[in-house]
């Protein structure tokens, strides 16, 4: 499976509860898909391009959507 935060051109999440996110996707070629991920696994990929961020603000960025 692809991570949706490093292998798109660009990425955007909406949470829809406590368990589940939804991953909008664009490819180089303008390919749009839409993902739907457990927010663990999202979290996840999202600290694979963002080691940075601590688990907490990672929650609290994915219960806001960007």
């Amino acid at each position: 499976m692809p991570n949706v935060f490093t292998d798109y051109a660009e990425t955007h999440w909406v949470p829809i509860n406590d368990d589940v996110v939804t991953v909008q996707t664009v490819d180089a070629a303008g390919r749009r898909d839409t993902h739907v991920l457990p927010v663990a696994e999202a979290l996840a990929q999202f600290k694979v391009k963002y080691p940075f961020v601590d688990d907490a603000q990672a929650a609290e960025l994915f219960a806001r959507g960007g």
